[in-house]
């Protein structure tokens, strides 16, 4: 058969009409990728670490720029490809402990207008409160009466609070994880790490340095990781907080531990803010507050006065808000397929400067 016999046949020309319909849109498509200096990219993920710089009188030291710090990851030098030192928005879930004696709940009560004061109008707050259980007392808002309002609640309940309640386990072994990030295990190296199982009955709770289990229940793993998984929620773009306000204790029945509440706030880079009401708790090294306040780039306070929780609320907020925010891309690679631990430590330049920062991460494979 002839080329000519070829085209006019009916079949043949609709055959051509199909391929010329779909080869049209496919040589376009391929124009248009060309003409875009079309690149395939793939994801690398930023390691943000807020870090607060103060002088040897404990006042923030404003003015440094990035040649002021270096970073290390696992000991290993990083690059510092992002910096900023403007003051960031707040979100901060404010925690009440209404298990505590009342002569810290009575002590505490005037100052609720100061706690609230050092948030700005572009800052959120919520509200909690907890002793057996976890109460959330407000959504969050930037309405400042809304909060202190909230609070009423606390008001009543110090009010008949006996002067001291029985104490629970306030020095709990601290889990691997936080141990190797404050330094206590020696290690060189990122550690390998698994999801928190959750077979493991609600009734669980981690072994104590002091006493055992007591009756009274006090959740602060409980409300430790309901108030990050609400902040876990809040915009990407602001500086995520707990600010607790507590003697430490830790007793009963927690369903969740302290494993759990460490891996969630370093996950989701949420500093704790502690103010101790009880001289013992803040005294032990590796309290629950204090550990997770070191790790997570936040600190902790002594509130063992009305005058020393007062300063104490207002170096909290301007702490949170004026931080350097240092940013890295990671040059460790996780390996066998696992989440790893990686330990952060940023140095000054000035050697004489104290630095609090976020002690570490998970790095996802």
């Amino acid at each position: 058969m002839s080329v000519a016999s070829c085209i006019s046949n009916p079949h043949v020309k609709a055959q051509v009409r199909r391929i010329i319909t779909i080869l049209i849109p496919t040589l376009s498509l391929v124009s248009i990728l060309a003409a875009q200096n079309y690149q395939v990219r793939t994801k690398v993920d930023l390691v943000v670490v807020p870090t607060t710089v103060r002088d040897d009188k404990g006042k923030l030291v404003p003015g440094l720029t990035q040649k002021d710090f270096t970073i290390f990851e696992d000991r290993v030098p990083q690059m510092i490809s992002n910096f900023s030192d403007d003051p960031q928005r707040l979100s901060a879930a404010i925690v009440i402990d209404t298990g505590m004696g009342g002569i810290a709940m009575r002590r505490l009560v005037p100052l609720f207008i100061t706690l609230t004061s050092g948030f700005s109008e572009f800052d959120e707050m919520a509200a909690f409160r907890f002793d057996h259980f976890v109460f959330q007392l407000s959504d969050f808002t930037n309405d400042h009466e809304k909060i202190e309002k909230s609070f009423d609640i606390v008001k009543t309940i110090a009010a008949k609070q006996p002067a001291t309640v029985p104490p629970g386990a306030s020095a709990p072994t601290a889990p691997k994880i936080l141990q190797l990030l404050l330094g206590i295990l020696n290690s060189s190296g990122g550690s390998s790490v698994s999801a928190a199982d959750p077979g493991r009955p609600p009734t669980e709770t981690l072994p104590t340095v002091r006493s055992p289990r007591v009756g009274p229940s006090r959740v602060l793993y409980d409300v430790l990781h309901d108030t990050a998984k609400a902040l876990e929620e809040r915009p990407a773009d602001r500086r995520k907080i707990i600010f607790i306000v507590s003697d430490g204790q830790v007793s009963g029945t927690n369903n969740h531990t302290f494993e759990e509440v460490t891996n969630l706030l370093l996950r989701n880079n949420i500093e704790l803010y502690a103010v101790t009401t009880d001289s013992g708790a803040f005294e032990g090294r590796f309290g629950v507050l204090g550990s997770l306040a070191r790790a997570t780039g936040g600190d902790e306070y002594r509130g063992l006065s009305t005058r020393a929780m007062e300063n104490a609320f207002n170096r909290i907020t301007e702490q949170a808000r004026n931080q350097y925010v240092l940013g890295y891309q990671s040059t460790n690679e996780p390996a066998n397929g696992l989440p790893v631990i990686r330990s952060i430590e940023v140095k000054a330049r000035n050697a004489q400067l104290k630095l609090n920062h976020r002690r570490g991460y998970t790095q996802a494979p």
